[in-house]
């Protein structure tokens, strides 16, 4: 799903629909306010190169093998008819030939493959997420995070219904790359929108990124008119976003929309290099974290612009 027409064509979801997620992360203290639990969609437009989540890039679910846990044994590779696996250096994994039918995973002693995702009704996903309402008494809640969550707008629509229904606070970790008809839908079920804007560029944005940052731009806007609770980050991602220029640029466009917007910047989080192994693909950042310093820099860009309400972790 990658376009605009593409979204508008996808039915609203009966509350049998089922949605593809990769992970649940319990007690998340960095998805909106309080402690929180975080259910990860599958699928996303977006194709930033710094990704921390590979596995949600695809709205599919692939096999995946880790070569850090495996001990080369080859029982895999003999359980597997679809001759989807060879073992040399590591398993390697032909994804065009495995069915994902799991015989691997269930031959393997150590866990070393595993599926990137799975399938759940709304109803399921709620009941995931509300396991915890207990901890959520003190300002926490449940957030749906990506991926992209608008991929799956009408499985996500019907997730926080149902948590809206208990009571319970709800949040959206999303690029905002959706049209304004969808969003719309979300505005009466979501209290915190926590969106990205990565580059204020538009051809950099659809150069690095692949799409254009018009419909962020614009939802941005949206969201500031219709007074929600926003949220905007920066990834800073040395080679990339992590330029004056680029911040300078966005601090100027908060400033200009809403000067007491809550503005957060991301220091560069390199973990995720084993993802990209499990996958075998190159990660194309190279760098490291930024500094206290190099952040304090980038920090005062922000005050310099006339932003107030800066968010430092």
């Amino acid at each position: 799903m990658t376009g605009r027409s593409d979204r508008a064509a996808v039915p609203d979801c009966a509350p049998e629909c089922r949605g593809t997620i990769f992970e649940l992360k319990r007690f998340a203290v960095h998805d909106g306010p309080g402690l929180r639990s975080t259910l990860f969609l599958k699928g996303c437009p977006l194709r930033c190169p710094w990704c921390q989540n590979p596995e949600g890039l695809s709205a599919g679910i692939r096999l995946w093998h880790r070569p850090r846990s495996c001990v080369r044994c080859g029982r895999c590779i003999a359980a597997c008819r679809s001759g989807a696996l060879t073992l040399s250096d590591r398993v390697h994994i032909d994804r065009s030939a495995c069915t994902r039918c799991g015989r691997c995973i269930e031959a393997c002693p150590v866990g070393a493959l595993s599926l990137d995702g799975r399938v759940v009704s709304p109803g399921e996903a709620a009941d995931m997420l509300l396991e915890d309402r207990v901890f959520f008494q003190d300002g926490g809640g449940v957030t749906l995070s990506g991926g992209e969550v608008f991929v799956q707008w009408p499985f996500a629509l019907e997730v926080l219904k149902r948590c809206k229904a208990e009571g319970v606070d709800t949040a959206i970790e999303s690029s905002m790359y959706t049209s304004a008809d969808v969003l719309e839908r979300f505005l009466p079920l979501v209290d915190h929108f926590i969106m990205d804007i990565k580059y204020m560029d538009a051809e950099t944005h659809r150069r690095v990124l692949g799409v254009d940052n018009r419909q962020i731009l614009e939802n941005h806007a949206r969201l500031v008119a219709a007074g929600a609770d926003v949220l905007v980050r920066t990834p800073l991602i040395p080679g990339y976003t992590a330029t004056e220029e680029n911040v300078r640029a966005i601090a100027s466009y908060l400033a200009s929309v809403d000067p007491d917007a809550k503005v957060e910047l991301l220091n560069f989080n390199p973990m995720c290099r084993s993802k990209y192994a499990a996958l075998e693909w190159e990660y194309p950042v190279d760098g490291r974290a930024l500094t206290a310093e190099e952040m304090a820099a980038f920090h005062r860009i922000l005050e310099a612009e006339g932003l107030r309400n800066i968010i430092r972790e």
